[in-house]
């Protein structure tokens, strides 16, 4: 089974049962898939996969994440080799917290290769001041190599490299992005943004509220294209999407603790909410 190799708290590949009844029943099946805020793409991956989509654009405005994609997708065996050439201790995680904190953009391979390392070996998989697994002296539960298994890593980054020719990367802002492409027909876009409450904590590149209005403003604008979006279940986001009708699920969320957050979704005029267990319409 294709997964995300990235690691992100709430990740979508979650919503994976969701997303295949709604491109059924919507008669979807085979569109062109766009995700502004990719991340770890899991979602992605796993509907391209399977053949429910028949590409995906990937963007992320963080340039480290894109040079982790870029450099996975297009130049897959010297990433490989990289993963199974590279110790996985402390001073090494130090090197490549350096090297991603440099953020030099002449070698992509290297940027994008630190952002890996350090999502896969960072708690909850938190790049920017989470630390370690296991701690700076590695006296946890927990050791730092936990997350980074070499061998099924690597089987999966090379599972992935079947598909190269029908995923497209970008790295561009989310809204410049949305804008270029979702007056395609032929195109379903899946927004997934920072989260309204605690975005700050766990992106490198999180959302104001004037933000999280913008892009309200936008997907109202085109209310008649097809598109998903998702969002933590906060009061201020249930006010800037009032005109649509909500459906609620729950999450399990890794950063930290475990919890179990709700979070809600909404579509466009033009789709139909499939009925899908778990998930709850307002209405």
């Amino acid at each position: 089974m294709i997964s995300s190799p990235l690691r992100y708290p709430g990740g979508k590949s979650k919503l994976y049962p969701f997303f295949t009844k709604l491109l059924k029943e919507n008669c979807l099946i085979g569109k062109e898939y766009y995700e502004p805020y990719a991340g770890g793409a899991g979602l992605a991956l796993k509907l391209l996969a399977n053949g429910f989509v028949k590409s995906i654009n990937i963007n992320d405005i963080d340039v480290s994440i894109y040079a982790f994609w870029i450099s996975a997708i297009k130049n897959t065996d010297k990433f490989c080799q990289l993963i199974e050439d590279t110790d996985i201790n402390i001073d090494v995680w130090h090197k490549q917290h350096e090297i991603w904190k440099t953020c030099d953009t002449n070698n992509m391979l290297q940027l994008g290769f630190s952002t890996y390392f350090l999502n896969r070996t960072n708690r909850s998989g938190i790049i920017e001041g989470a630390g370690p697994i296991g701690g700076y002296k590695q006296k946890g539960e927990w050791k730092i190599d936990v997350r980074l298994q070499k061998k099924s890593q690597i089987e999966n980054l090379k599972f992935i490299k079947k598909y190269a020719d029908q995923i497209n990367i970008h790295n561009i802002d989310a809204v410049d992005f949305t804008n270029a492409y979702i007056k395609n027909d032929n195109s379903l876009f899946y927004l997934d943004p920072p989260y309204y409450q605690k975005g700050n904590k766990l992106y490198k590149n999180f959302y104001e509220h004037c933000d999280h209005i913008h892009i309200s403003k936008l997907l109202k604008k085109h209310k008649k294209r097809n598109w998903v979006l998702s969002y933590d279940n906060a009061p201020e986001i249930l006010k800037a999407y009032e005109y649509f009708s909500p459906t609620f699920y729950s999450l399990n969320y890794s950063a930290g603790t475990k919890t179990i957050g709700t979070e809600v979704i909404y579509l466009s005029d033009s789709i139909i909410c499939p009925t899908v267990p778990g998930f709850r319409n307002a209405a």
